[in-house]
């Protein structure tokens, strides 16, 4: 994928409510906190999912 595609993910995760940044082109960087629960892991996991999938459709 190119840089746009990545940035574009960026944007519709921000949508979906978790932070990220392209870097390096294609990669996506992830800075989640020190200190973060179960709970929220697995909230950021399925934001992840759900804008996979939407960016597939």
């Amino acid at each position: 994928p190119d840089s746009s595609t990545a940035w574009n993910l960026c944007l519709q995760l921000k949508e979906n409510g978790l932070l990220a940044k392209p870097t390096h082109g294609n990669i996506i960087r992830l800075a989640p906190p020190l200190v973060i629960t179960e709970e929220q892991l697995l909230d950021c996991v399925k934001i992840i999912e759900k804008t996979i999938l939407e960016y597939k459709a």
